[in-house]
């Protein structure tokens, strides 16, 4: 059986990479970089699609989604994410299906998120650009057929910007004998890179019957909790410093939909997925710039 042809946008990128390394074996993608092919040049973009014959654009490229220090004071994510998004909309008569990662962000992350639904979109609209974007292209699916939109929420994993997010961050400093540093306790519904994959696995194969889906565990768990179970699990006895004492807005949503539309998927158990993680930087660690923890 031929295999389905995915182009994939991002593929440089935390997520990206994952989905090739795990998923190369049963899709064919594509999935050059941002040398190779401008996303924000609507005619690069057409003739990529058209002289592929592309059957499904899964869009996982983005910028200014993170605290990167490099995205301070951006005002043109807004712009260069749309640019993007619609240069592949532009595109639509080569190419069956897209499936879009969006974010949890949608939903405005100035709002306390407890178990938010996919019913509970566009009741409060977020302000910042890489939000504003998401919510921009969420909109538009609402009034098409052929796009699946998946709004992700704390997804972690290997590959991610281990300088800037907190899991990583978090192992690394426990392996190089430093304390672990929370900015500010938080409740997060985080949700392991493999399972995400696995995901998007499955509405790859089979188009579902919703646009919209939230991507989580389900569940919360808390930043100090996570900072605790990676002491437990490297075996060492350091610091957990804690610079704000209250705690921030929750971020957590609800999975019901996704539930009902592929069942029961199998989640990783936290513990597995921080050993998967520790084991994964104590092999790379010496090619890490760990120059940034003190």
């Amino acid at each position: 059986m031929q295999k389905i042809k995915v182009f994939l946008t991002g593929g440089g990128g935390f997520i990206g990479r994952n989905i090739l390394e795990l998923l190369n074996d049963k899709y064919f993608f594509l999935s050059p970089s941002s040398n190779e092919l401008d996303l924000t040049n609507a005619d690069s973009v057409l003739n990529f699609i058209k002289e592929n014959n592309v059957d499904i654009v899964l869009h996982a490229a983005n910028v200014g989604g993170n605290r990167n220090p490099k995205w301070a004071g951006v005002d043109w994510a807004l712009e260069k994410n749309l640019q993007m998004f619609f240069n592949l909309i532009r595109s639509k008569d080569y190419f069956k299906r897209m499936i879009v990662l969006g974010s949890g962000a949608e939903y405005d992350k100035r709002q306390n998120l407890v178990g938010i639904k996919e019913e509970d979109f566009d009741k409060s609209m977020p302000v910042d650009q890489y939000g504003f974007a998401k919510y921009i292209m969420s909109k538009y699916a609402q009034n098409v057929d052929f796009i699946t939109h998946l709004r992700l929420f704390g997804v972690y994993g290997k590959y991610e910007d281990y300088k800037i997010r907190f899991i990583s961050e978090a192992i690394c400093r426990a392996i190089l004998n430093k304390p672990i540093v929370i900015k500010q306790n938080v409740n997060f519904d985080y949700i392991y890179i493999n399972d995400v994959v696995e995901v998007i696995d499955g509405f790859i194969s089979n188009k579902p019957t919703n646009n919209f889906f939230n991507v989580g565990r389900g569940t919360t768990i808390d930043l100090l909790s996570i900072a605790n179970k990676v002491l437990s699990l490297t075996g060492k006895n350091l610091p957990i410093i804690v610079e704000n004492p209250t705690l921030n807005k929750e971020y957590s949503c609800n999975v019901d939909r996704l539930s009902e539309e592929i069942g029961e998927y199998p989640i990783t158990g936290f513990d597995q997925s921080l050993v998967d993680m520790i084991t994964y930087y104590q092999s790379v660690l010496v090619k890490l710039d760990t120059s940034f923890i003190s």
